[in-house]
């Protein structure tokens, strides 16, 4: 399959999406934030994933207009977080300020909530008034996602974003969505934030054959099946590493092996319990200085 760092996924609206992003969940404001998102960008990424509760939309606004690279290149996803449910424009529209941007590429609901259907009445008339080009749901499950088709819109929402990775692969729902020409999107690709699979010795086993790491190999089984993957990266190597995944087609063979890997353990929130989750328990949004 020839891919490159370029390589896109036309979205159900007909918005060209890149395979390959950033993940800035827990990037630190500042300079671990504007460090990463520029050598991101130096090094041939276009698609960059924050949002509001990330806390560090205005740091990525600085790298991107200091990246000098035009606004119709680049691909810049944020996110609805719970507590502005209540006024989704506003929410919206405080993230672009945030990002000095126009609009967004992609704006998603963060999690799905209690009253995630009216939210998603609004993220449509924000698209309709070009503040966002594409709009999706990012932590649904396919009870959710079919709630949000019953709505009756022409088309369904361009992305789901979830936790998808060889321990959770999430096939059900990656077949529902593709059924219904949603774009999967996956973020902790490698496994989620501190407990990598990256030692697994099915992977181990790839690694001479394909001469690429772990990390890759991973990565390269998300993107060769037209599933958008964004890991998260700080320092140089490993963001250049995570884009050198053009030199080698992992066998339809190894692609089952690693999906052979599910055990259905999701690291994150169950989106279908999340309204028992205690408010304390959310993280602080903090304006950045």
């Amino acid at each position: 399959m020839e891919l490159n760092i370029k390589s896109t996924v036309t979205l159900n609206n007909d918005v060209k999406m890149p395979l390959l992003g950033l993940r800035s969940y827990r990037m630190k404001s500042g300079d671990e934030t504007y460090n990463a998102v520029r050598c991101a960008l130096d090094n041939g990424y276009r698609l960059i994933d924050t949002a509001k509760i990330y806390n560090n939309e205005k740091t990525i606004g600085r790298a991107l207009r200091d990246s000098g690279i035009t606004r119709e290149d680049l691909f810049v996803t944020t996110k609805l977080w719970v507590t502005d449910f209540d006024n989704p424009r506003q929410g919206l529209l405080d993230s672009l300020k945030r990002l000095k941007l126009e609009y967004a590429d992609l704006y998603l609901i963060h999690w799905p909530k209690k009253g995630f259907e009216k939210v998603y009445d609004e993220l449509v008339k924000l698209q309709s008034e070009g503040l966002c080009r594409a709009i999706g749901l990012c932590n649904f499950n396919i009870e959710q996602v079919q709630r949000i088709l019953n709505l009756g819109y022409e088309l369904p929402p361009q992305v789901n974003q979830t936790e998808i990775h060889p321990l959770n692969t999430e096939n059900e729902l990656i077949n529902f969505c593709r059924r219904n020409k949603i774009t999967m999107e996956a973020y902790s690709p490698l496994g989620a934030e501190g407990r990598l699979i990256l030692d697994d010795p099915r992977l181990i086993g790839m690694r001479d054959y394909y001469k690429a790491t772990s990390s890759q190999i991973l990565l390269r089984w998300c993107i060769q099946r037209g599933i958008v993957a964004i890991p998260k990266a700080v320092t140089e190597d490993k963001i250049i590493q995570n884009s050198d995944l053009y030199s080698f087609d992992i066998t339809t063979s190894d692609l089952e092996t690693i999906s052979d890997m599910n055990c259905n353990d999701r690291r994150n929130y169950d989106p279908s319990r999340i309204d028992e989750r205690a408010e304390y328990l959310y993280p602080k949004f903090l304006e950045e200085i």
